[in-house]
């Protein structure tokens, strides 16, 4: 689907696609070899998609595989999965070697032939929801340009715990597990909430775009500590200062984006993670990217991204001031 956004003079098309990217799930399966699947059930058990356990059981057989070894030493490394996956989709030729090898030797395409009908319906499912959202034109207002493309992968295998953007080969990526049940039941469909599927790919595509821009222009962000203002989940989750600032900004931005499909609905949302995860600044947070949209372009501290993003480190830095004092 096609989207036209209007910024000046310039008409610039942006396709939006929902797809099962081959390479994302091929990775997916060397990581259900990983000790991945275990560390995710620490230190609550959950339920995963019934795709993912069979996946899980279906390559313990290749657990001596090479490509096993090296994705689990990335592990040990970075606990973050992400960048992982951002090297698969840039088409890494020592990442890409190994997943091909393993491919081959677990017969991944036999397989996936088998289990095509719950990717397919994930993919429709998500499609349903977000087709018709304008992600573009709102990503426009916080981003002088963002690539050509934008693309879902709904992900029924592994990872399950979070979504996560990523950038690659000038295209912006969405990463997207379905919603966690209660206990360890397992996940909801896709199908069953819009807005889980509006916001994440949202989340995840001002997520990449930031990290893209940070990774071209280092120290934009203005180093820190959080000083124990935010909540200790949400600094376990994201350990270091610029992922708390990322994930803070793409926060509020899925909040605004989400009262523009539904009058109320990203309200709601924020009321709901601001006492279930005791992030008290998120008001406020929300209401500073408010005025950087309405006055990007109009002021000297809000001319750009760039220029924004130290402004709006330092409004974190009051707010959590702010907060801590009225304790």
């Amino acid at each position: 689907m096609w989207f036209i956004a209007h910024r000046s003079s310039l008409i610039v098309a942006t396709m939006l696609t929902i797809t099962t990217d081959p390479r994302l799930r091929a990775l997916s399966a060397v990581l259900a070899a990983t000790d991945w699947p275990d560390r995710e059930q620490r230190p609550v058990p959950r339920g995963v998609h019934p795709q993912a356990h069979a996946l899980k059981k279906y390559v313990a057989p290749f657990r001596d595989h090479p490509a096993v070894a090296f994705a689990q030493a990335a592990l040990d490394a970075d606990p973050d999965p992400a960048p992982l996956f951002a090297r698969a989709l840039n088409d890494e030729p020592e990442l890409s070697e190994r997943v091909r090898s393993f491919a081959e030797a677990a017969s991944l395409e036999t397989f996936w032939a088998e289990h095509e009908a719950g990717w397919a319906q994930s993919v429709a499912e998500v499609q349903k929801h977000v087709a018709a959202l304008d992600f573009s034109a709102f990503l426009r207002e916080l981003f002088d340009s963002i690539p050509d493309e934008l693309i879902i992968h709904p992900n029924i295998a592994y990872p399950t715990t979070h979504s996560f953007g990523v950038s690659a080969a000038g295209k912006l990526y969405s990463i997207m597990p379905p919603r966690k049940a209660v206990g360890e039941s397992p996940p909801w469909p896709f199908g069953d909430d819009r807005d889980y599927a509006a916001r994440l790919a949202l989340h995840d595509f001002v997520q990449a775009q930031l990290a893209d821009l940070l990774g071209s222009r280092p120290g934009l962000i203005p180093p820190g500590e959080h000083g124990g203002g935010l909540p200790p989940e949400f600094r376990a989750e994201h350990p270091a200062w610029e992922a708390q600032v990322v994930e803070l900004f793409a926060y509020a931005a899925q909040i605004i984006f989400l009262n523009r499909i539904e009058d109320g609905a990203g309200d709601s949302f924020a009321v709901f993670e601001r006492r279930a995860r005791k992030l008290a600044i998120l008001p406020g947070v929300v209401d500073e990217v408010t005025n950087y949209i309405a006055e990007r372009g109009m002021s000297q501290k809000c001319g750009n991204i760039e220029t924004y993003l130290p402004v709006f480190v330092e409004e974190v830095r009051r707010l959590l001031a702010s907060t801590a004092a009225q304790r």
